[in-house]
């Protein structure tokens, strides 16, 4: 029988409704799921499309006492599934639940693990059940994202003194299984991590293939294997950890003398052709931390901490299109020393726009020269920057000039915005949709620095992209939005409450919907991954009568207000259209972003419509010639964060062996392409222009050539990634001259008819070469960036070996 606890149904009352359902659970909320979604995220930081999804989604929560409840009708009523398990279990036996998972090959597949070795299974989303059993021992169970039946578990194994291989941090097994989770095999003990591969999706991946740090012979590697480690294939030694996106892995190796300093190497993500390279960073001080911040537009954003002292301090470094060669982008980035997270974030929707939060330079400088820097010292000079060309310029946030109640906002001189970053767990971090391009909503004040009194902070709101922000509620508040952008739901979080707030209109106006009589401590307010639903749930917690923390759950529909559905999407321009064009623009208003301009169709702010539009429609316009934002300061150059040319890090920093750039190489001949500070921003289409590629020089004189610039000499890196014949060029200065003009172009004649007739007689062969993969290699695989951020080495570890 089907036992609901506190089930109440509220509606506003008039015209418009809104369906709430409100219901108790037995303890609060660890997380909630949903069963059939689009998209699945994955515990490796992977957002993986679904092609078979239910057209009714399912959800789960996972209380903190480890119980299970389901709702097919989203959220209205939930059955505690949980219950129902332990009638059939023999005397009635109590279960309790670890994790939930949702395969990533299947997302109407579901797991739910328990802690005594009981777990239950379901192919359609809860519809029916399958129990099976294992050793209570097995933990962090991984999904494998080709075969909904395949998982990679891990189990604790001791292992004596006299082990070679027997250290700490290596001291447990991996498990797997092929039948989801009835029976279970060990592969390979003395394991540190393991992950499958990210690119199983492609044909030439084995679906089995495994990446592990692990003990061999005494010492740490990296390995992969496609068999269950029947067979090995070691690719790294001196390796403490790993980290693998869809372009690139990460592997982080002890420094050269094994003792000071971590160095981090990077290769293309295809392992068959693993040959790291170390990561190039222009100042030459020890690394004691990293942090990989972002991969998901062709650079790779890298946090590092130089210094072991503190490593709350941290500069951002961002890669060249190669991935290898690292340029500063920002000081002294705010980074947590308990989660290794720091204050950056992507707004999603948007190109190359980062918002990131760092300690006043001037201050930390002052701390230096009092020989300390406290943390207590640093949390009260942060402040919030943005770039809109991927790390290549900083600005602050320009504040709001009106306060939400219509009053002016007293902010002048250095007074800028300035929002809570996901340093700080207990608040929430800038927050954007990829269904909604150029809005965000943060938490922070305005002022000369970042607050750290809660009366002071109000919720702020932006819908170009970060250039104009609006106060739209005093306080802090949990958010989320939804209908891609046109719907808004927020509840405050600094003190109990029992209603929550909405907006169709961004911000502009505000309606209240009462969701109980019992005031919560909201905890989170979420929506199906997509953003598009009209469907929200909120939950919190709060004590009962008899002075029990409860879990509660409350359901909003608001398809109940039966608004309209927009129109008009065909012609923005047309008066009656509830759409218009928008084009993002760069930091100086100029409507060019990465050398291209773009529109979007995009439901206007003041209309209050349903926007059945499945993506906001992005249209190229235009090339644009180049300025100077398409630049940004080449290896070994900085820019300081308020602004000015790049200019060399060696005037920064006097270690001996930072280099100078600017000189000629020491065997320079002839010529020689010296930089003028500058390289062309990764993934830049402009076109003429401003040109600050580096030029031809003269080199100087003989005598001048043989001599020494501060003993070091800069080397080009050799990417050594699988190499793509193509025909050879010599350089005109030496290349022989032809006999004749006619000669050359019927040698180009011929081998163009060539190319022709083999590709004719070839044809088959080549089309197959390009063909859709089987059915289990899946074709709608969405490539997004990982959006969480990966700490590699935190320098809290009390032992020798770095902790992952």
């Amino acid at each position: 029988m089907i036992i609901i606890l506190g089930l109440l149904i509220l509606c506003v009352q008039g015209q418009n409704e809104v369906k709430v359902s409100f219901n108790e659970l037995e303890s609060p909320i660890s997380n909630i799921y949903w069963c059939g979604s689009s998209v699945v995220f994955t515990k490796d930081d992977e957002t993986i499309e679904q092609t078979h999804q239910e057209s009714r989604k399912v959800l789960f929560i996972l209380t903190d006492k480890g119980r299970i409840w389901r709702s097919a009708d989203y959220g209205t009523t939930w059955l505690d599934e949980t219950k129902s398990w332990e009638k059939m279990e023999p005397e009635n036996k109590q279960l309790q639940f670890e994790s939930i998972h949702i395969s990533p090959a299947d997302s109407r597949v579901i797991f739910f693990f328990g802690s005594n070795g009981i777990s239950y299974k379901s192919k359609n989303c809860g519809r029916t059940y399958t129990r099976f059993t294992h050793s209570e021992d097995l933990y962090d169970f991984k999904l494998n994202k080709m075969d909904p039946q395949w998982i990679m578990s891990f189990k604790d194994k001791p292992c004596g003194k006299n082990d070679i291989n027997c250290k700490d941090f290596y001291k447990k097994s991996i498990y797997v299984t092929e039948d989801g989770g009835e029976t279970w095999k060990s592969a390979l003990n003395y394991v540190r991590d393991a992950a499958w591969d990210k690119l199983l999706q492609y044909q030439l991946i084995p679906d089995q293939r495994i990446i592990v740090c692990h003990m061999k012979e005494g010492k740490s590697v990296i390995s992969y294997s496609d068999d269950y480690f029947a067979t090995v294939q070691t690719m790294q030694e001196n390796a403490l950890g790993f980290f693998q996106t869809s372009h690139y892995i990460f592997v982080l190796t002890t420094g050269e003398d094994g003792e000071t300093g971590y160095e981090l190497l990077i290769a293309p993500a295809y392992l068959d052709k693993f040959q790291p390279q170390p990561v190039q960073l222009p100042i030459p001080l020890n690394q004691h931390t990293f942090t990989i911040l972002d991969t998901s537009e062709g650079q790779i954003f890298l946090s590092v901490s130089h210094k072991e002292e503190n490593q709350r301090l941290t500069n951002v470094y961002v890669s060249d299109f190669r991935g290898f060669k690292f340029t500063l982008s920002l000081l002294h980035n705010v980074r947590s020393l308990d989660t290794g997270n720091c204050d950056f974030e992507r707004m999603l929707g948007m190109e190359g726009v980062y918002v990131a939060n760092v300690f006043d330079h001037q201050e930390v400088e002052k701390s230096k020269s009092r020989s300390s820097i406290t943390p207590a010292t640093l949390e009260l000079y942060k402040k919030t920057f943005i770039s809109y060309d991927r790390g290549g310029q900083w600005h602050p946030l320009k504040a709001p000039e009106i306060d939400s109640k219509g009053d002016e906002i007293q902010c002048s001189g250095d007074c800028s915005l300035h929002l809570k970053g996901r340093t700080e767990a207990n608040q929430n971090p800038l927050y954007s949709s990829q269904n909604a391009p150029g809005l965000s909503i943060g938490v922070g004040n305005t002022g000369l620095y970042l607050t750290q009194k809660d009366h002071e902070v109000n919720t702020y709101l932006t819908r170009d992209g970060g250039h104009e922000w609006f106060e739209i509620r005093k306080g802090s508040h949990m958010y989320e939005i939804g209908d891609r952008g046109g719907l808004i739901v927020m509840g405050q979080d600094d003190k109990p409450i029992n209603k929550i707030i909405y907006s169709w209109d961004q911000g502009f106006s505000w309606e209240e919907v009462k969701i109980g009589e019992r005031e919560l401590e909201i905890q989170n307010i979420v929506t199906e991954p997509s953003n598009m639903e009209q469907k929200f749930i909120v939950y919190g917690q709060s004590r009962s009568q008899e002075n029990q923390l409860k879990g509660y759950v409350v359901a909003l529909n608001f398809q109940t207000l039966h608004q309209r559905v927009c129109s008009g999407a065909w012609d923005p321009t047309m008066p009656e259209s509830d759409y218009e064009f928008w084009i993002p623009k760069n930091f100086e208003s100029g409507k060019c972003l990465f050398g291209r301009k773009i529109k979007y169709i995009r439901r206007k702010r003041e209309v209050k419509c349903f926007n059945q539009e499945e993506i906001d429609k992005k249209f190229f316009i235009e090339t644009c010639p180049c300025i100077e934002d398409d630049w940004e300061c080449d290896f070994g150059f900085y820019r300081k964060i308020e602004g000015g040319p790049c200019v060399p890090i060696a005037d920064k920093f006097e270690e001996d062996d930072t280099p100078d750039l600017l000189k000629p190489p020491a065997n320079c001949k002839q010529t020689y392409m010296k930089t003028q500070g500058y390289r062309k921003v990764s993934g830049d289409y402009c076109q003429g222009g401003i040109d600050l590629s580096p030029v031809e020089t003269p080199c100087p004189n003989t005598q001048a050539n043989t001599t020494q610039f501060n003993n070091t000499e800069i080397q080009d890196i050799d990417i050594k990634q699988p190499k793509i014949s193509k025909i050879s060029i010599k350089d005109p200065q030496t290349q022989q001259p032809n006999t004749t003009k006619q000669n050359s172009y019927l040698w180009y004649l011929l081998a163009f008819l060539g190319v022709l007739l083999v590709s004719h007689f070839l044809k088959d062969k080549i089309l197959k070469l390009f063909s859709s993969k089987p059915p289990k290699k899946f074709s709608s695989y969405m490539e997004k960036g990982n959006y969480e951020q990966l700490k590699l080495f935190s320098g809290n570890d009390d032992d020798d070996e770095a902790g992952l």
